[in-house]
């Protein structure tokens, strides 16, 4: 829930009620990635999961597609490794640099994500109804193509 009030919400610009229902809609698919077994998952682990290679990434070109710094990313690696969900070596090609790559578990969290994702969208559908949802998605594709 948002500690927001009706109004406040109503009067915000409408790029930041976007990012607000963008916010809400992440936390609750985590909080159900969480409770699917995905506990030690926070949102900060989440850009390194999804950019990350089948075949493994170094952590400079992960902090550059996740956007972050290769400080943050190789704390988050760190994190991730310890939960089990990445591994990480050296690179074969140069020894200054190291490969994380998904572990069956990581694997396991990318797989659950979308089960998860279309649970939120079922709870939108019955918060708005089926119709209005619908609706609220093709303004939503408007907007997003320009």
């Amino acid at each position: 829930m948002s500690d927001l009030t009706p109004d406040e919400l109503r009067a915000m610009p409408l790029g930041r009620l976007l990012l607000h229902a963008h916010r809400r809609a992440q936390a609750a698919s985590l909080a159900k990635l969480q409770a699917g077994g995905h506990g030690e998952i926070r949102l900060g682990h989440v850009p390194v999961l999804t950019n990350l290679d089948p075949e493994g990434t170094r952590i400079t070109d992960l902090a550059a597609k996740a956007g972050m710094t290769r400080q943050m990313a190789g704390r988050l690696v760190r994190e991730l490794e310890a939960t089990g969900y990445v591994s990480s070596r050296q690179d074969p090609r140069d020894q200054r640099a190291v490969i994380v790559a998904l572990t069956g578990r990581g694997a396991a969290f990318l797989a659950d994500a979308p089960a998860a994702m279309a649970a939120v969208d079922g709870d939108f559908a019955a918060l708005l109804g089926v119709d209005e949802l619908a609706r609220l998605r093709e303004s939503l594709l408007r907007i997003s193509s320009g």
